[in-house]
């Protein structure tokens, strides 16, 4: 059954059961995160195909997150800043931008099935992460080289497994994109260890030729 939705466009993409952090400026979305914090309601986080954040409503992507506020800051000239959690997808079935200053949609929550051999596939994807960030820590000082992130990765479920490496993927948002439309937890971990080990090719041969021209650490973006 279809609900409606106020919608938020943005450059990003929101995963289920990821935070995310939000600078509230325009008048529009001043109004839209007002009225879902008085009725404590969701927003859904869509990524914008065509168009700017700011400005004319831009066109979304037909699959986006429901989000939650879970924290709220308010500032005195009326911005403030806001964390959002993704909860569940949803499908975009009809884009609204006429209904009130910002875009409303009416949507359908997606079922988040786990998919045949989840489990398998989850191993083999934390196990490939595993190897991405050895190389991620072996050309940068990022981060993500933390070897804790996947020890706790292989204590969750495939569900959450496949939306926290996508999360934190250096991909660009496109791809992001493509995993979060993916049907099955399944079909997203088997799509997440290709890229990882795509990725991981990649950095390994960028520390091939850092060393060979004795060249530092860089930084990923």
């Amino acid at each position: 059954m279809a609900e409606l939705l106020p919608l938020f466009p943005l450059t990003t993409v929101l995963f289920p059961e990821m935070l995310l952090p939000l600078h509230i400026f325009e008048p529009r979305y001043r109004l839209l995160v007002r009225r879902c914090m008085d009725d404590d309601r969701p927003f859904g986080v869509v990524l914008i195909r065509s168009g700017q954040e700011v400005g004319a409503i831009a066109e979304p992507h037909a699959i986006g997150t429901e989000a939650k506020i879970m924290a709220f800051s308010p500032l005195s000239d009326g911005r403030s800043y806001v964390v959002v959690r993704g909860i569940r997808r949803f499908a975009l079935e009809q884009a609204m931008p006429d209904a009130e200053p910002y875009l409303v949609g009416r949507v359908r929550y997606l079922d988040e099935p786990e998919g045949a051999g989840a489990l398998e596939r989850a191993e083999i994807a934390v196990e490939a992460y595993g190897q991405y960030l050895v190389a991620v820590m072996a050309v940068t000082d990022d981060a993500r080289g933390d070897r804790a992130i996947v020890d706790e990765l292989a204590t969750v479920s495939p569900h959450e497994a496949s939306y926290r490496i996508a999360a934190s993927l250096a991909v660009d948002a496109t791809e992001r994109q493509r995993l979060l439309e993916l049907p099955s937890d399944a079909a997203r971990l088997e799509a997440e260890k290709n890229l990882l080990e795509r990725e991981t090719m990649l950095l390994r041969d960028l520390l091939v030729r850092l060393r060979a021209h004795g060249e530092g650490r860089v930084t990923l973006n």
